[in-house]
């Protein structure tokens, strides 16, 4: 008995429930895009940090008008006293940046009559990670972390805006800094380190996220289909 060549083509079907996975993959690839490409929300609120005063580590950037040999920058050491022109050694541990130009302003009364002082407390911090110039900065507490990010060439194209953390010591302290926020509110003080995360693999490589799940679907689908 003869067969027909119809019934000798085998006939190759997909399954309903796979074809309705398949009509979903654009969307699934368009979700899968906006969720790599998107970070996390700054927050909402910026609590200030109450500031500790000054610390070993920091530095006293003073000017006195008219008085360049006087003015100059001078580091806390690791007692926590500075040695300024004409006063000699100051305790300043603990002392809030206020407090210490009015004190300043009064001691230096007694060298000049009408002294025009500006008193700058320097935070010397490390920016690290995915910047284009790691290393030590000192940082005033009135700019901002952009700023800071700045001084260090800014993030690199694989760096995460979204990931900016704060560490002191071996561990986190800030795990979702804005860039914002000024250094004051973060309550930075020398000796930490603001580190940059990098992008994951697939936010730095959107191409092959995209070749990855297409080849995978292609696959998928071939051995779906029968």
């Amino acid at each position: 008995m003869s067969t027909s060549p119809a019934s000798s083509v085998r006939r190759y079907t997909i399954r309903p429930v796979f074809r309705r996975a398949l009509k979903a993959l654009p969307a699934l690839l368009l979700a899968g895009l906006v969720a790599c490409s998107s970070s996390p929300p700054p927050s909402a609120e910026l609590q200030r940090v109450p500031d500790p005063g000054l610390a070993p580590g920091d530095v006293v950037r003073l000017k006195i008008w008219r008085e360049p040999e006087t003015s100059g920058t001078y580091a806390v050491d690791d007692r926590g006293i500075v040695s300024l022109p004409l006063l000699g050694d100051r305790e300043v541990a603990g002392m809030e940046p206020p407090v210490l130009r009015d004190r300043l302003l009064e001691d230096y009364r007694e060298y000049f009559r009408t002294p025009s002082i500006e008193v700058t407390i320097l935070r010397r911090v490390n920016v690290l990670g995915a910047v284009n110039a790691p290393g030590l900065y000192p940082v005033d507490a009135t700019i901002s972390l952009s700023e800071v990010l700045g001084l260090a060439g800014g993030i690199t194209p694989d760096g995460d805006p979204g990931d900016i953390r704060l560490w002191r010591g071996g561990g986190v302290v800030e795990d979702d800094l804005d860039r914002a926020m000024l250094v004051g509110d973060v309550g930075i003080r020398s000796g930490d380190r603001i580190v940059v995360g990098e992008k994951g693999w697939f936010e730095r490589n959107p191409g092959a996220l995209i070749g990855t799940l297409i080849a995978s679907a292609a696959a998928i689908g071939v051995a779906l289909i029968r």
